[in-house]
């Protein structure tokens, strides 16, 4: 087990991370975004919620690392960094938990 200070240090970039996506509209995106990579404005259509919100909540996630920005020309339509999703696993790598029991469903 980690002392306190190290553990500190080891959880800080994920909760960094998690801040990103910490909000229920945050959650609501990555979830339509699971399905395909969408424009801002598909995303505020089917969540009901003006675009500039929208906008913002996508700029959160992209500079947290959650959503990636493909530009062709004037559009820019995002979608799920999958290395973030792997990335949380890390902060579980040492412990019993993922040893005993996320390691038989990442297989």
């Amino acid at each position: 087990m980690l002392t306190r200070a190290r553990l500190k240090e080891k959880v800080k970039p994920f909760a960094r991370r998690f801040r990103g996506v910490a909000q229920i509209y945050r959650l609501s995106i990555l979830y339509l975004l699971a399905y395909e990579p969408m424009e801002a404005h598909d995303i505020a259509d089917g969540l009901g919620l003006a675009g500039n919100l929208v906008s913002h909540h996508l700029k959160q996630m992209y500079l947290s690392g959650w959503v990636l920005k493909i530009r062709k020309g004037r559009v820019v339509t995002y979608r799920l960094n999958e290395k973030a999703f792997f990335e949380f696993n890390r902060l579980f790598e040492d412990t019993p938990f993922h040893k005993d029991v996320l390691s038989k469903y990442l297989k």
